[in-house]
C-alpha cells in the first residue's frame, strides 16, 4: 500500500499528541520547510506563553532599526545599575557598576545566554514594549503579545510586587526562598497572572512566521541576518530540548524560553543531504511536571519533526 502525502503528516500529528501527553501540559507545535512550504500543526493556533522566545520579537526590531540607519549595532550602551538581573553574563558575573556593551553583544548575550539584563536594555534601545508590538503589528504578526520587561515578567513569575524603579531584580531576587526563587521548576498555576493568555503569549504559527521572515531576510541587512543566525546556533541554553535527541552532524540555531510549567524551544533544523532547513516551535504550558519532563517531550517531538522531513523532503 502506497502511503499518501496528507496519511504521512496526519500520522505525524497524531504521534506529536501522543508524545504531548507524557507532559500532562498542553503543547503547541509548528513547523515548516523553508524550502517546500510543507508544514506540521499541532495546536498552532493556540496561546502559549514566550518565557524568553519573546526575545526574538525584540531582535526583529532592533535589526529593522538598524535597517532604518535609526541605530547602528555596534553603537555602544551604557547599562544602568537598576537594569540588572540575577544569572546570566552580566547580572550574574559583573557586580560593580561601569558596563557598556555594543548593541551586537547585547544581541550576543540575550540570545546565545538569554541574559534578562541584556534584554531589557535593549528594549530600551528599542523604545520598550509598545515599539516592539507596534512593530510585530506592522510586519503582520498580529498574534504575538508583547507586553512586559523582563523586569515585569521576573516579578510575576516569582510572585513579588515591581520593586521601585531604582532597585535591581538582582537585589530584588536576592533574599527570596530557594522554592520561590526557582520558579522555572514550578508547576503551573491556572491563577497566577503568568498565564493571562493576552500578556506575553503567542501563537506557534505566529512564532513560526516570524521564523519565517527572519529566514528570509525580510526587512533585515543581510549581514545582519547572518549574523543573528550564528548567534543563535552558539546558542548555550536548551541542550536537553529540541537539539537533544537529533542525530549526529544536523545543525541546529534556537531560542529556548523557560518559566512556571512552561519549557519552550524555537529555530531552525539543517537536514542533511541538501534537503533544506525547516523552523520548528514547540511551546509546553500547564505543565505539572519538572522542567526535565517538559524538555524530554519537546527533545521527542523535534526528533519526529526532523525525521518526517527528512522521508518527504526531496535531496537537493
Amino acid at each position: 500500500m502506497t502511503i499518501m502525502p496528507d496519511m504521512l503528516r496526519a500520522n505525524a500529528e497524531a504521534e506529536i499528541r501522543r508524545i504531548a501527553a507524557y507532559c500532562q501540559g498542553e503543547v503547541g507545535i509548528a513547523a515548516r520547510h523553508l524550502g517546500t512550504g510543507a508544514e506540521l500543526s499541532v495546536q498552532g493556533e493556540a496561546r502559549f506563553p514566550m518565557a524568553s522566545t519573546i526575545k526574538m520579537t525584540l531582535v526583529l526590531t532592533i535589526l529593522d532599526l538598524a535597517r532604518q540607519g535609526r541605530l547602528a549595532l555596534t553603537d555602544m550602551v551604557s547599562i544602568r545599575p537598576e537594569e540588572m538581573t540575577p544569572l546570566g553574563p552580566l547580572g550574574g558575573e559583573f557586580p560593580h557598576d561601569g558596563i557598556a556593551l555594543s548593541v551586537l553583544n547585547l544581541l550576543e548575550a540575550t540570545i546565545t545566554r538569554s541574559d534578562n539584563s541584556a534584554t531589557d536594555v535593549l528594549f530600551r534601545v528599542a523604545g520598550g514594549t509598545a515599539a516592539v508590538q507596534a512593530h510585530m503589528h506592522a510586519i503582520g504578526l498580529r498574534d504575538i503579545e508583547v507586553k512586559r520587561t523582563m523586569r515585569e515578567a521576573l516579578c510575576v513569575m516569582h510572585e513579588i510586587p515591581l520593586p521601585p524603579s531604582d532597585v535591581s531584580m538582582r537585589d530584588a531576587l536576592r533574599d527570596l526562598p530557594p522554592d520561590q526563587h526557582n520558579a522555572r521548576s514550578r508547576a503551573s498555576d491556572p491563577n497566577s497572572d503568568y498565564g493571562h493568555p493576552n500578556r506575553d503569549h503567542a501563537t506557534p504559527r505566529a512564532m513560526l512566521a516570524l521564523l519565517a521572515r527572519l529566514w528570509a531576510g525580510e526587512g533585515i541587512e543581510p549581514a545582519a541576518r547572518d549574523t543573528i543566525l550564528a548567534m543563535m546556533a552558539r546558542t548555550s541554553t536548551g541542550a536537553t530540548r529540541i537539539r537533544a535527541r537529533l542525530p549526529a552532524g544536523i545543525a541546529v540555531a534556537h531560542k529556548t524560553g523557560s518559566g512556571t510549567g512552561t519549557a519552550n524551544d524555537l529555530g531552525f533544523l539543517t537536514l542533511p543531504n541538501e534537503r533544506g532547513t525547516v523552523a520548528l516551535v514547540a511551546y509546553v504550558k500547564g505543565s505539572p511536571l519538572p522542567v526535565e519532563a517538559r524538555d524530554a517531550v519537546l527533545a521527542d517531538t523535534a526528533r519526529l519533526v526532523l525525521d518526517y522531513f527528512l522521508l518527504t523532503s526531496p535531496a537537493g
